[in-house]
C-alpha cells in the first residue's frame, strides 16, 4: 500500500483513543472504533494497492470515522 504510513499512523491515534483512561465512551463509540482499528489493521496488512476494493474501504473507514464524530448527514458538510 502507498500509504501505509498514514494508515500506520491513524490505526496508532485509534489505538490512543481506545487506550486513554481520561475519556470515557460509550459502547456503541467503542465497538465503532474497534471496527474501525480491524479495517485499519487489515488495509496496513494489505500489500497490494491496486485492488479493486481498496476504494469501497476507504470509503466505508471515513464513513465509520464520520458517524465517530456524529456526522451522521454528509450532505451538510459540503
Amino acid at each position: 500500500m502507498k500509504h501505509k504510513h498514514r494508515i500506520d499512523q491513524l490505526q496508532s491515534g485509534v489505538k490512543s483513543l481506545l487506550a486513554k483512561s481520561g475519556y470515557a465512551f460509550s459502547e456503541e463509540d467503542k465497538t465503532l472504533l474497534n471496527a474501525i482499528l480491524v479495517e485499519l489493521e487489515e488495509m496496513s496488512n494489505n500489500e497490494t494497492d491496486n485492488s479493486p476494493d481498496e476504494l469501497l474501504k476507504v470509503l466505508s473507514l471515513l464513513l465509520r470515522f464520520l458517524k465517530f464524530f456524529g456526522i451522521d448527514d454528509i450532505t451538510k458538510l459540503f
